[in-house]
């Protein structure tokens, strides 16, 4: 079966005066950008196809994702990666049988997406707490993963306030924030509108608050164009 609407990853050609710059990976990237509108359509799956891998369907509104690969196996920076949506009607795998619990992949994708970076719908500035306690018993996890949650489930954390209670480099704690936001366990409050919401979609600011000044740079000129 053909998937549909895929797109492969994104790329800059170098002038023939310069040598090519390193381009940072976007494979699971591209799999975190396209589950979040996921969830406004029911009736459509998305499918990851990682070269030397049989495909990934996620289904968001069921929770739960089919895969032949355990994800311990899965490449944590895969070097092809396409992804798709599909009516869930047209993917056979749904209908296989009970698939896996998609918060173990949502964890996954999370921790190993944005390199280095906070996920583009996330504000540095804000602050962060759970709304819910994650099961670690199903994630794969280390001693500061569980330190770090155990912060945000007591107290709202701005990303570097997180990192320095814990005592983590940065990297780790926006990976565990992308990660959180990604499965929809965590609140965010900008400091300039005290209002708690989920730290998934974003809304638009109220009219007297100020704009927030756009990024930019290589990093944010591929997402951008990850996300057409």
């Amino acid at each position: 079966m053909e998937p549909a609407h895929l797109s492969g990853p994104g790329g800059l050609e170098a002038t023939p005066s310069q040598e090519p710059s390193p381009m940072p990976r976007f494979g699971w990237t591209r799999v975190a950008m396209a589950l979040r509108p996921m969830w406004d359509a029911p009736s459509e799956v998305l499918r990851v196809e990682i070269a030397g891998h049989r495909p990934l369907i996620i289904d968001v509104a069921t929770d739960a994702y089919w895969s032949d690969t355990a994800l311990d196996a899965l490449p944590i920076e895969p070097d092809e990666l396409r992804v798709g949506r599909e009516s869930r009607d047209a993917e056979s795998a749904v209908s296989d049988g009970p698939g896996n619990e998609l918060q173990a992949f949502l964890w996954y994708v999370g921790l190993n997406s944005f390199p280095g970076e906070l996920a583009w719908w996330l504000q540095r500035d804000d602050r962060y707490r759970l709304q819910r306690w994650p099961n670690f018993t199903t994630l794969a996890h280390t001693p500061d993963h569980v330190r770090m949650t155990s912060l945000l489930g007591y107290a709202s954390l701005t990303v570097d306030e997180l990192a320095e209670q814990a005592n983590v480099a940065p990297t780790e704690a926006r990976r565990l924030i992308n990660a959180f936001s990604l499965m929809r366990i965590l609140r965010s409050e900008t400091p300039d509108v005290a209002m708690a919401r989920p730290a998934f979609d974003r809304p638009v600011h109220v009219a007297t608050a100020a704009a927030p000044a756009p990024r930019s740079g290589l990093f944010r000129r591929l997402l951008d164009r990850l996300a057409r």
